[in-house]
């Protein structure tokens, strides 16, 4: 008969003399020598390196209270249309150049003009900066519809068709 295989330890990678020894890590079964089994466990058992959390009971009451779901509707803000001649109006009443201007108001001399002449949308904070500064109104806020989320029946199984998104490629001629 020929000399047997050497088998080496799982964790340390060293060549198991004798039987080896099995443990438990993590849920994995290793098989590991004499000295990794004295440090990590005697038995196939819990060893993990994650401490343990005890388990939360969490103590229930006998009706479930419903859960009630108030829809709020939708409010965002939105710059004004006629954005531009207001803070252009603005600018000509305080008689400040553009520099001294966007020093004052915390943007850019290029940032300033391009929204003064209709070339650039503020950003809802940049407004609210034009806002402080020159006591005018650039945000307003406007309500939306309510969202109707499409309800799903029950016995309702999806496709592939409905969860894949398909790209359809138009053929060259």
């Amino acid at each position: 008969m020929g000399k047997a295989k050497p088998r080496y330890c799982e964790l340390c990678g060293r060549e198991i003399r004798g039987q080896g020894h099995i443990i438990r890590i993590e849920g994995a079964e290793l098989l590991v020598c004499d000295e990794c089994y004295r440090k990590y466990g005697r038995k196939p058992g819990t060893f993990s390196i994650m401490p343990r959390r005890e388990p939360v009971r969490r103590v229930t009451s006998s009706k479930p209270r419903p859960i009630v779901k108030r829809e709020r509707p939708l409010i965002t803000e939105d710059i004004v249309e006629d954005y531009a001649e207001r803070v252009m109006e603005a600018i000509r009443k305080s008689g400040l150049s553009y520099e001294e201007l966007s020093h004052k108001v915390g943007l850019s001399v290029n940032v300033l003009r391009r929204i003064a002449h209709g070339e650039y949308t503020p950003t809802i904070e940049e407004a609210r900066k034009l806002e402080r500064f020159f006591k005018i109104k650039l945000v307003e806020k406007v309500e939306a519809d309510y969202e109707q989320r499409p309800m799903i029946p029950k016995d309702y199984e999806p496709t592939l068709g409905d969860i894949a998104r398909i790209k359809v490629r138009k053929r060259k001629k």
